[in-house]
C-alpha cells in the first residue's frame, strides 16, 4: 500500500532476528514458560520494544519471552501462514485493517473475560478503546494514540507569506498557502504532497463531514459524490501547482515527496514521527492540524495498533501478563515512549512526558493541543477494508495522471467497492 511506503523515509523498517532462541511457546528447557511476542516496526520500535520484553522478564522471572519483528508486509505474510498453521505467537501486533478478518476465524482471544482480572483497561482512554473491539468483544487492546497531522516547512511557509496553519483553518486556506509556496521556490518544492489518493487522509475529511469510511454494520458510510468531491479538490490543488505532480507523488525507493524535499507539508499519523526525524528535514519541521471543512478538524484518537493474543495460545496467562504489563506499567511507558504514539494509558501519559524531547515533545503538545478535538474511535473496519484501502488509491492514479476524471474513476472505484464488501 502507498502510506506505508509514504512512511518508509521516516521509519527505518527492517526484518530483525529474534532476540532470544525461538520456539513454540510452552515450557522450556530451564522451567520457565516460554511465550512468543512478534510486532511489525522500525528497527528503533524493535530496539526500545526489546527493552521493555526484557523489564518484563526481570520482574517475572519465571516467563521467557521470544521476540520478533518484520516490515509490515512480511509481517503479516509471515502471520497468516503461522495461525493457518496453529503456531502463530502468543501475543502478536494487529492491525485495524486485520482485525475482524482474524477475529472471525477465532484467530485471536476475546479479551473481555479478562478485563479487571488479568488485563486492566480502567486507565486506558476511551477514545482509543474503539477499534479493537467487535459488537460486545474485545479483541484488541491498544497501545497508543495516534492522530493525523500536518507535517509542514516553517521556513518556506515564512519566506512565502502563506498562512500560518492553526487549528481550525480550511481547506481553501491550505490551498492558498501551499500555492505561494509553490510559486515562492518556483515550483523547485511544491506547498504540498498529492493527498488524494490515501483513504485515511479521505477518513478525516468525511469525519469533518460527519460522516465515517464504514457504517456500525460495516456497509460503505460515505456515497460515490464524497468520493468524486475530494478527488476533484485535490486535482484543484494539482492543477494549480500547490500539490505534487504525479511523476514526484509516485512511489519512490527515496521516500516520499516531503522525505525528499519536493514537499513543504504532508500529512502523516503523528505515531509515525520518530524522536531524531527532524534531522533528516534540516530541523525545518513543525507539527500542525490539517485543515477543515466545517466546525470540527475531525480528527480521531485511534490506537496505531492493537495488541491481540492468539487464541489457541497454550499459556494464556503468561500471554496475558504481557499484555498487560506493555499497556499498563509505567516503567515499561517510560522505555516505549511515543514509539507507538502517545500511551493510551492515562496516567502513563503523566509518567512519559517529562523526558519528551524533541519531535517527541512536538508530537506530545500537538496531542494536547487538540485533545478536546478528537473524536471516539470507530469500531473494526469489516472485512474486506484492506482491499478498499488499495482500490482507493489505484483508482485515483488515474486521475493523478489524468486518464480519468474524478467523477468518472469514483464512479468505477465505488462499484468495485460495493462488490468486494458484499463478496
Amino acid at each position: 500500500m502507498r502510506i506505508r511506503k509514504v512512511l518508509a523515509a521516516t521509519l527505518a523498517t527492517g526484518l530483525l532476528a529474534a532476540v532470544t532462541a525461538c520456539g513454540d511457546g510452552g515450557q522450556a528447557a530451564d522451567g520457565k514458560t516460554t511465550i512468543r511476542f512478534a510486532w511489525w516496526g522500525s528497527d528503533q520500535r524493535a530496539k526500545i520494544t526489546n527493552e521493555a520484553v526484557q523489564l518484563f522478564m526481570k520482574k517475572n522471572p519465571t516467563i521467557k519471552v521470544v521476540t520478533s519483528t518484520a516490515i509490515y508486509d512480511a509481517y503479516f505474510q509471515k502471520l497468516a501462514t503461522e495461525t493457518a498453521g496453529g503456531n502463530a505467537p502468543d501475543v502478536m501486533q494487529m492491525s485495524d485493517r486485520h482485525l475482524q478478518e482474524y477475529a472471525q476465524r477465532n484467530t485471536v482471544l476475546d479479551l473481555q473475560p479478562h478485563v479487571g482480572k488479568e488485563v486492566q483497561t480502567a486507565d486506558l482512554k476511551k477514545e482509543v478503546m474503539g477499534l479493537g473491539t467487535l459488537g460486545d468483544k474485545l479483541y484488541g487492546l491498544p497501545l497508543g494514540q495516534t492522530a493525523v497531522v500536518m507535517v509542514y516547512n516553517p521556513v518556506l511557509w515564512k519566506e512565502a507569506g502563506a498562512k500560518e496553519p492553526e487549528l481550525g483553518w480550511s481547506w481553501d486556506d491550505y490551498f492558498e498557502a501551499a500555492k505561494k509556496v509553490s510559486d515562492k521556490t518556483g515550483k523547485k518544492v511544491y506547498g504540498a504532497s498529492d493527498f488524494g489518493g490515501i483513504e485515511s487522509w479521505f477518513k478525516i475529511w468525511l469525519s469533518q463531514q460527519g460522516k465515517g469510511l464504514y457504517t456500525p454494520e460495516g456497509k460503505i458510510g460515505y456515497t460515490e459524490q464524497d468520493v468524486a468531491t475530494w478527488w476533484e479538490m485535490a486535482t484543484r490543488f494539482r492543477k494549480a501547482g500547490a500539490s505534487t505532480p504525479g511523476e514526484i507523488t509516485a512511489v519512490n525507493p527515496a521516500g516520499s515527496p516531503l522525505a525528499r524535499k519536493l514537499s513543504a507539508s504532508e500529512f502523516l499519523p503523528d505515531s509515525t514521527v520518530a524522536p531524531n526525524a527532524w534531522e533528516a528535514y534540516d530541523n525545518d519541521y513543525e507539527l500542525a492540524p490539517p485543515p477543515q471543512s466545517g466546525d470540527t478538524p475531525g480528527l480521531y484518537g485511534e490506537p496505531p495498533m492493537l495488541l491481540s493474543v492468539f487464541a489457541r495460545t497454550k499459556q494464556k496467562e503468561a500471554a496475558l501478563k504481557l499484555t498487560d504489563f506493555l499497556i499498563n506499567d509505567p516503567d515499561a511507558a517510560k522505555i516505549l515512549g511515543m514509539a507507538r504514539g502517545l500511551p493510551a494509558n492515562t496516567k502513563n501519559r503523566t509518567a512519559v512526558e517529562p523526558a519528551l524531547t524533541g519531535a517527541w515533545k512536538q508530537v506530545y503538545d500537538y496531542e494536547q493541543l487538540i485533545s478536546e478535538k478528537i473524536k471516539v474511535g470507530p469500531p473494526a473496519p469489516p472485512k474486506g477494508a484492506g482491499t478498499l484501502f488499495t482500490l482507493f488509491d489505484k483508482y485515483y492514479q488515474d486521475v493523478m495522471y489524468d486518464k480519468a476524471t474524478p467523477a468518472d474513476a469514483a464512479k468505477r472505484y465505488f462499484a468495485e467497492a460495493q462488490q468486494v464488501l458484499a463478496g
